[in-house]
């Protein structure tokens, strides 16, 4: 309901006009009987309540003007508190009405004199006339003044809803002058409310197309607005006011915020856990509350443990238990991608930076990593020439596109991972030694399925039912010798190679019950299935006669596991770097003692 206090001032105003225009006193009330202004005797009480039963509560019920010329005899008057120390000799009241019929008030004329009382009653009807236009009038700019608060409410509630968005938000009028933005969009736009107001957006986006913007209603546009040379992603929306006048909403992003964020939508189906990490055996929990315990730490991580063994598993669950969690996680494996484009991979790229290079540049993973967790698999594979960059990264969190000169601020946790023995790769000066105390903060170690033989029929039988019902298969079920040669078998490839057999084992088994007799001829190899203890148990005592010296022994069992290595990798010099990273020594080393026992 609108009130007469929202307008004090100006009722004030007209109380005065009516008193030098009729030379009577004034005093106007609202509908809560409260004196809002008045004149002469009754100024001073001003922001009083009058007392109940007066004449004005009458007119405001009735809504009908009224005078009162003698209060002892009058019935409006005999039940007012104030009736013997009341000093009016005549009142005239007329009451207040707003656009909605509701009395909000009534103006008062009080005669104090007989002359006051002469005036008004021998002019009555045009004063009562006069008091209708004014009430009116009244009525009137209570709802203008009300009418221009809400508006101003709304707009303060539009503002801080704009205010609250993630994106920039510019609107304009028809002739696409800037009308009204929010602070994100100054943000993005690098510039100041003076900068900004009441511009054309063609001033701010100095290639934009609005006729092909409002056609199809997004496009990526260039910023060159106050140097910031930044690309967006815009959106626009038609508002229609009416028949003659139309606005336009903008809505502006940054281009590598869009790419993020679809980024994240699609990361965001990788939801793992520590769960999801199949194991019992001693080997594993341990690992597994190791991670655990860090997994809320930013601190550097590196992961080690053999092909297949699941260390982006690990990786991703640490990230899914961090502060880190609701941003990105972002995974490059370092020996997938040519050493020529790796850079590009993680730097990202302005557009026109090389021959070839996209026209509208790449973001990098280090800039898609910002606030979440950067995972780099196969780091013992990143190129020397790379690795004091991503040292520095590390160091100042800022880097450079390809071809850019603008610094990229960035913050995330980066995790490692590698099969490799980057202590040796130090030695030969294929590793920098202070990266590599950067990036291996913490180790975890993953065992390998050999190491924890115990929870090879739990992941087998796991992936048993989880291929079946991929496969749409029948419920199938191992034997139990299956079994047993599965925790025989040495596993060179870990878990991945045991999830390859089993999905293999549910494509050609036609009963219920997978037998051994499916399975590949090289699980029925003795040299394949027999324990790694058996193994050099037998090895080292064919060594040993009565006439072999120590020395002897030790060269005839070197020999023969240098060459049990050399058939089972292979000759070529990746594998022979891999044969040496498993012995822990040198690659110079392991040719010398290839030429010495005449091993090609």
């Amino acid at each position: 309901m609108y009130n007469l206090k929202n307008i004090q001032s100006s009722t004030q105003e007209v109380a005065e006009a009516i008193k030098a225009i009729l030379s009577t006193d004034v005093t106007i009330i609202n509908q809560d009987l409260i004196r809002i202004a008045a004149t002469g005797r009754y100024k001073s009480f001003i922001g009083e309540q009058l007392s109940e039963g007066c004449s004005y509560e009458f007119i405001l019920k009735s809504k009908k003007p009224e005078r009162i010329v003698q209060k002892e005899i009058s019935s409006r008057c005999k039940n007012c508190s104030s009736l013997n120390s009341c000093e009016e000799i005549a009142t005239i009241g007329y009451p207040i009405i707003d656009f909605n019929d509701e009395p909000i008030g009534v103006i008062g004329l009080i005669a104090f004199t007989q002359e006051q009382h002469d005036y008004i009653f021998n002019n009555l009807h045009s004063i009562n006339t006069f008091l209708g236009k004014l009430s009116f009038l009244l009525a009137g700019n209570l709802q203008y003044e009300e009418m221009i608060e809400d508006l101003l409410l709304k707009n303060k509630e539009i503002n801080n809803l704009i205010n609250s968005l993630e994106s920039g938000i510019i609107i304009t009028d028809d002739k696409n002058n800037i009308k009204n933005y929010n602070k994100k969009a100054l943000q993005l736009l690098n510039c100041k409310d003076s900068e900004l107001n009441n511009i054309n957006i063609t001033k701010v986006f100095s290639n934009i197309n609005l006729e092909k913007l409002y056609s199809q209603q997004v496009a990526r546009i260039d910023n060159t607005f106050n140097k910031s040379y930044d690309e967006f992603i815009i959106k626009a929306v038609e508002n229609q006011i009416n028949n003659n006048t139309k606005s336009y909403l903008f809505e502006i992003s940054k281009y590598s915020n869009a790419i993020i964020d679809a980024y994240n939508i699609l990361e965001s189906k990788n939801n793992i856990d520590f769960n999801h990490i199949l194991g019992q055996s001693t080997a594993m929990k341990n690992t597994i509350t190791l991670a655990k315990q860090v997994a809320k730490s930013d601190s550097s991580i590196m992961i080690r443990g053999e092909s297949g063994t699941g260390k982006e598993l690990f990786a991703r669950a640490i990230h899914n238990n961090s502060l880190r969690k609701n941003n990105p996680f972002v995974a490059i494996n370092c020996s997938s991608i040519p050493d020529s484009l790796l850079e590009s991979e993680l730097f990202g790229y302005e557009k026109g930076a090389f021959s070839g290079a996209s026209n509208t540049g790449k973001i990098g993973r280090f800039e898609l990593a910002n606030k979440g967790t950067l995972f780099l698999d196969e780091i013992g594979d990143l190129p020397i020439h790379l690795q004091p960059k991503l040292l520095r990264v590390l160091q100042d969190g800022s880097f450079t596109r390809l071809g850019g000169n603008k610094t990229i601020k960035v913050n995330f946790r980066l995790i490692t991972a590698t099969n490799r023995n980057l202590e040796n790769m130090i030695e030969n000066n294929e590793f920098r030694d202070d990266l590599y105390y950067r990036l291996n903060v913490i180790p975890i170690n993953v065992p390998s399925l050999r190491d924890r033989k115990d929870d090879i029929p739990i992941i087998a039988n796991y992936k048993l039912r989880e291929y079946c019902e991929r496969l749409n298969k029948n419920e199938k079920t191992f034997s139990d010798k299956i079994i047993e040669i599965f925790k025989k078998f040495y596993w060179k490839g870990n878990v991945r190679e045991l999830e390859n057999i089993v999905e293999y084992l549910v494509n050609i088994s036609n009963e219920d019950e997978i037998t051994d007799n499916l399975l590949p001829y090289h699980f029925h190899s003795n040299s394949l299935i027999e324990t790694t203890e058996r193994n050099s148990k037998e090895n080292f005592m064919s060594f040993l006669d009565d006439n072999t010296s120590l020395k002897k022994c030790i060269e005839n069992f070197e020999k023969q596991l240098l060459e049990k290595y050399i058939n089972r990798f292979g000759n070529s010099t990746k594998n022979k770097q891999k044969i040496a990273d498993i012995l822990e020594i040198n690659l110079s080393t392991l040719y010398r003692k290839l030429y010495k026992y005449d091993i090609f």
